[in-house]
């Protein structure tokens, strides 16, 4: 597959991440039109309406797996679960203030240390001294013996 085929199918799926009712609307009228096609081939055979209900269902593999099937092959699987999870965070954070108060304020002081102490770091330890060929700096110390 090339880069064009491969890029295209890509966007297509993180378009249809956005157009999911859509795309469920599109896939159960074709999944009924399949399945209409094959009781219909089963009645001519000469099958009663029930079976050839029941053996166009087994043909296609039940109609919930097949839907599961092409929506893990037709989306971002990865993606979609990350955003449920960040809607149901948000859901339940908008459902307690009082916690989200204090999380978001933990979360910031967090920030903000680990910033500062980090800075400090780099500032003495990381930063070159402030001096023409600083690697040439010594220090004499005199010890009593």
């Amino acid at each position: 597959m090339n880069f064009a085929k491969s890029f295209r199918a890509w966007f297509q799926r993180l378009y249809g991440l956005f157009r999911k009712s859509k795309r469920d609307a599109e896939l159960e009228a074709e999944l009924h039109s399949h399945l209409q096609l094959h009781i219909e081939d089963n009645l001519r055979a000469g099958m009663t309406p029930e079976s050839a209900r029941r053996e166009a269902l087994m043909k296609l593999g039940g109609l919930e797996q097949t839907k599961e099937n092409y929506r893990d092959r037709g989306g971002l699987p990865f993606l979609e679960i990350a955003l449920q999870d960040f809607r149901f965070a948000f859901r339940t954070l908008r459902k307690s203030p009082g916690f989200t108060t204090i999380a978001v304020l933990t979360v910031a002081l967090g920030i903000g240390a680990n910033t500062a102490i980090f800075t400090v770091v780099y500032g003495v330890l990381f930063r070159p001294l402030p001096f023409p060929e600083p690697g040439r700096i010594v220090e004499l110390v005199e010890m009593d013996q």
